[in-house]
């Protein structure tokens, strides 16, 4: 299965095929980039794709805590960070290092591209075109 770099989703069906297909590419050390305007989708998109990855715990934004973490196996983690919050400058060293060998899923990844840069990532732009519908542009990093 190849990704497409443009999606055109217009409800929830499509929004969760997407979470489905991107769920593939998914693996240790992967930096998936949400990046989009407010209640643009990204974290509902998160929480499908979590629900892919086989994790039953309610998933919602980090806004306020900059990460949680969701158990996909005993050693792998899903680390969902929102960086919403933080300027470019924020040190967020203390996250490096689990962020290591499990998947991290960012919202907001251009408030801190030091964090992410030269890693393995999976960049999805996520842009409004009406009420229900959104432009998904993915590109591989």
């Amino acid at each position: 299965m190849k990704l497409k770099e443009k999606y055109l989703i217009k409800n929830l069906v499509g929004l969760r095929k997407l979470a489905k297909e991107l769920a593939f590419y998914l693996k240790p050390n992967t930096f998936l980039l949400l990046q989009g305007n407010l209640g643009s989708g990204k974290t509902t998109l998160v929480q499908m794709i979590a629900k892919q990855l086989g994790i039953e715990q309610v998933v919602n934004s980090p806004t306020f805590t900059i990460c949680q973490q969701y158990e996909i196996d005993p050693d792998y983690q899903l680390n969902h960070f929102d960086f919403f919050r933080l300027s470019s400058g924020d040190d967020l060293d203390i996250f490096q290092e689990i962020a290591q060998n499990n998947l991290n899923i960012i919202e907001w990844p251009e408030k801190s591209p030091q964090f992410w840069q030269g890693k393995d990532c999976i960049k999805v732009e996520m842009i409004e075109k009406e009420k229900n519908t959104r432009l998904v542009i993915i590109k591989m990093l």
